[in-house]
């Protein structure tokens, strides 16, 4: 059995197990129960888009959403890689699309309105869908994460204020003398009201049962009231108390296929820069939620399977005319600890709500416009307190401010011109922040890092001083015009800093990449290498950063020199320095003038061509080694069988001699790179001459140690110049 059919048979395993005997009951219970929070959820979200010149619709407005809400969630039930997810048309988008229904209606009215509206929801759905499909199958679920946080909460939070406000037209607040006439008393207020006792029931943390208590209580305490006074159902229609009027029998939706035929699609593509929003606005979102899920219910999720989940759902639901939906987190997360990650009730609450589209508009005609109202105002009220309030403490200022201001955009001008200002303040924020890091991960010179170069001992003393004419730039990051300016600062400001700087070494191996402005840069410090008689040496680079700076290389080929790693680089510079000093290839013995008289006796001179091994990691101690000329390479071999080559041994240097001394195996392979002069203190001599000559022994001892001592100094150098 493959894979795919080790999960469905699982999935579908899973749902028997919720309708046995002893479960049977509780999961029809618990579905029921979500169908019909969603279905007055959904009416509620409907009744946004289908408002005021469209509300003679309504009812196909809300067989739309109904519908909808069934097959997202009913599809999502059964795909999700958690069980017991509980999803619907959603209030983030039901909102977006609410402004272009509006705008719709301005220009066309009656039938061809009402198709087009249908059209633009199921085709937002569809391309939703598409997008969500895409981005699950190629794995690119985490990209939405790097969308900035405070621009992903501007939205949520202008959309909360479009929650807001549209709830407040159903509840019959237009204008804030609305608040003093005694006939607002009878949607208004009593809508406050609910959603007051609904943010109260939120904060206390209270379970689902609590809501759906309110909800009967406020369609029960309505009816109650009304018989109380006198005042009939037809009244309470003609009134605009209740939802409705409805044609009796079961809510019709219109067929996706005659809505395309007969939509305005100029229209709706005037508004795609709005719904194109909800294209970002959904992915994003739903991975917010999923990670939160993931922490409630210390459960791991795959997200491109619920991306493609939710993918699916969407197709789904514009096949149907609906508005696009995705996971209801909250609910989801009270069903899982009430009875545990299970598909049955979910799958029970998308069939419930087809059964209520059957039922038709004689139930929905009981509902108060107040508790719809009051329901969606509880949803605008929460979305700006969770965002505008609560999240306060969990940004830094500047954060918090830019959210505040998306938000503020979107309830002024528009949510358009919001998203605008946000990804812009956003970009703004990122550079400014990224500019603060600096480019220059390590200031070092010379006389603090050298090349892998094993040089005579003369020859090191002199880079000791030497070296800090060689500057060395260990540049990290991204380099682009609002961190380049830094690389520039620092070499224009060396003549004053750092004594007689004569090189300039700009390491690029942490280097990300480069922008066209950091190359300008690089074109003016050569500029001022020229002035100031300077040579620059840029390694570490990678194909692609180098072939940028390709033509400044070649006009300032005076000035600029390309080496392939910082060792190479560092090289180049000694290399000079010494030649200048007379230091560059010495020959002759390391060992001082009268020490190495002494030891004539001692060692054995050896001609060796290229490619011999002098010594092999692993084996036993040879003895010492001096190179009196040529050079040769130190390597270890990684525990993989791979070779790492640590330094190069020129003439006047000593080897051999940790492993002589501690009595230990070799712990590199030396090599020679080309004919070599050495001379050879095998550890029988060196016996012998500790014996014999315990004097020169002493000597040699100091001249092993005074080398030893000045790798440690080096070494200590380093460290101090990297803490620095």
């Amino acid at each position: 059995m493959t894979d795919d059919g080790g999960v469905v048979y699982r999935r579908w395993a899973g749902l028997k197990a919720d309708f046995t005997r002893e479960t049977f009951l509780r999961t029809i219970s618990s579905g029921i129960v979500l169908a019909l929070v969603n279905a007055l959820l959904t009416t509620a979200l409907v009744s946004l888009i289908f408002r005021d010149t469209l509300e003679d619709a309504l009812p196909v407005g809300i067989a739309q959403g109904l519908l909808a809400s069934a097959v997202i969630g009913l599809i999502i039930a059964i795909s999700s890689s958690f069980p017991g997810l509980y999803a619907g048309v959603q209030d983030a988008s039901a909102a977006i699309i609410a402004l272009s229904s509006v705008a719709v209606a301005a220009v066309v009215a009656g039938s061809l309105a009402v198709d087009t509206v249908v059209a633009m929801m199921a085709a937002t759905s569809i391309a939703t869908g598409a997008g969500l499909l895409l981005i699950g199958y190629l794995g690119l679920g985490e990209l939405a994460r790097f969308v900035p946080f405070p621009v992903i909460g501007g939205l949520l939070a202008g959309t909360g204020y479009l929650i807001l406000v549209g709830s407040l037209g159903i509840l019959g607040f237009d204008t804030p003398s609305d608040l003093s006439d005694p006939g607002a008393f009878g949607m208004l207020w009593p809508g406050v009201a609910l959603a007051g006792l609904f943010f109260w029931a939120t904060r206390r943390s209270w379970t689902s049962r609590i809501y759906l208590l309110l909800l009967v209580v406020g369609v029960g305490g309505f009816h109650l009231f009304t018989r109380l006074v006198g005042i009939g159902k037809q009244t309470s229609l003609e009134r605009g108390w209740l939802l409705g009027p409805f044609d009796s029998g079961a809510l019709t939706p219109r067929l996706v296929v005659d809505a395309f035929a007969r939509a305005d699609w100029g229209l709706i593509a005037g508004q795609a820069a709005s719904l194109v929003t909800i294209l970002v606005i959904i992915p994003i979102t739903l991975l917010l939620y999923i990670s939160a899920l993931e922490i409630e219910t210390e459960t791991g999720l795959d997200m491109n399977r619920e991306l493609t989940a939710t993918g699916w759902a969407n197709l789904a639901s514009g096949a149907v005319g609906g508005p696009p939906g995705y996971l209801y987190m909250a609910d989801s997360i009270i069903v899982a600890r009430l009875i545990g990650n299970r598909r049955g009730p979910a799958v029970v609450s998308a069939l419930s709500l087809v059964a209520i589209l059957f039922v038709g508009g004689g139930i929905l005609e009981l509902l108060p416009v107040f508790v719809v109202g009051g329901l969606l105002l509880f949803v605008g009220v929460e979305f700006l307190h969770e965002w505008l309030w609560a999240s306060r403490h969990r940004m830094s200022r500047l954060d918090y401010t830019l959210m505040v201001g998306i938000a503020v955009v979107i309830a002024v001008v528009g949510f358009l011109p919001g998203v605008a200002t946000g990804l812009v303040a956003a970009i703004v924020l990122f550079v400014m922040r990224y500019s603060r890091i600096d480019v220059i991960k390590h200031s070092l010179t010379g006389a603090e890092q050298r090349s892998n170069i094993e040089r005579s001992e003369s020859a090191a003393e002199y880079l000791d001083e030497a070296g800090r004419s060689i500057v060395i730039l260990e540049l990290q990051g991204f380099v682009f015009f609002g961190t380049a300016s830094r690389i520039l600062g620092r070499v224009r400001a060396l003549p004053s800093s750092q004594p007689h700087p004569r090189f300039i070494v700009c390491d690029f191996r942490r280097v990300t990449g480069v922008d066209s402005s950091a190359v300008a840069v690089f074109e003016l410090i050569s500029n001022h290498a020229r002035e100031h008689g300077l040579l620059v040496i840029l390694s570490g680079m990678d194909e692609r950063v180098a072939a940028q700076f390709d033509d400044i290389v070649t006009r300032y080929d005076d000035v600029i020199n390309l080496h392939r790693d910082l060792d190479h680089g560092l090289a180049r510079c000694e290399d000079e320095l010494l030649g200048e000093a007379g230091l560059a290839s010495p020959t002759g013995p390391p060992l001082p003038g009268g020490l190495s008289e002494a030891m004539t006796p001692y060692l054995v001179a050896h001609s060796l061509p290229a490619g011999e091994v002098l010594m092999r990691q692993g084996d036993p101690s040879p003895g010492i080694f001096l190179i009196t000329a040529g050079r040769a390479t130190v390597s270890v071999e990684g525990p993989d069988g791979t070779t790492v080559r640590l330094r190069t041994l020129l003439s006047g240097t000593v080897l051999g001699e940790i492993s002589l001394y501690r009595g230990e195996p070799c712990t590199a392979t030396v090599v020679t790179e080309s004919e070599c002069q050495v001379l050879h203190l095998a550890p029988e001599r060196f016996v012998e001459l500790g014996a014999r000559d315990p004097a020169v022994a002493a000597q040699l001892h100091e001249f092993v140690a005074r080398i030893l001592a000045g790798r440690v100094s080096h070494a200590n150098r380093t460290i101090r110049a990297l803490r620095d």
